[in-house]
């Protein structure tokens, strides 16, 4: 085997990996007991399951930032544990000062810049809540 032949092999298998881990994969059709597929359902039914998911992520603490009818962008800010930092922080402190001061402006920097997590959550054609 010479290298050009494991550079192709290796980029194909490349490819074929990053496709079925990066490419979403079609959800199989709504049907009911008899196997026959069910009607999409009305504008309102899908606004009222989206209202039901909505209203458990708001009471897990979950912030609404964009809302449009059948989609929705839900935040909230970055959580900090403070208790496991300051226990290094005063361990660092008293192993070695600088190494501790060092450490309490980092966290002190990664705290301000923490990014808020967000989720977007939709109702698709099916009626079926889906979340990215």
């Amino acid at each position: 085997m010479n290298m050009n032949d494991f550079l192709g092999k290796s980029g194909a298998l490349l490819q074929d990996l990053w496709t079925r881990f990066t490419v979403p994969k079609p959800l199989p059709p709504m049907v009911d007991e008899q196997g026959q597929p069910l009607p999409p359902p009305t504008p309102e039914e899908a606004k009222k399951t989206l209202r039901a998911v909505i209203t458990n992520y708001v009471a897990d603490g979950w912030n609404i930032e964009i809302e449009n009818d059948l989609e929705v962008v839900l935040g909230r800010k970055a959580k900090f544990h403070w208790v496991g930092k300051l226990i290094i922080f005063l361990l660092l402190l008293l192993l070695f000062a600088p190494i501790g001061i060092f450490y309490l402006i980092v966290v002190i920097v990664k705290g301000v810049t923490a990014k808020p997590a967000r989720i977007r959550v939709w109702i698709d054609a099916d009626g079926r809540v889906q979340r990215q």
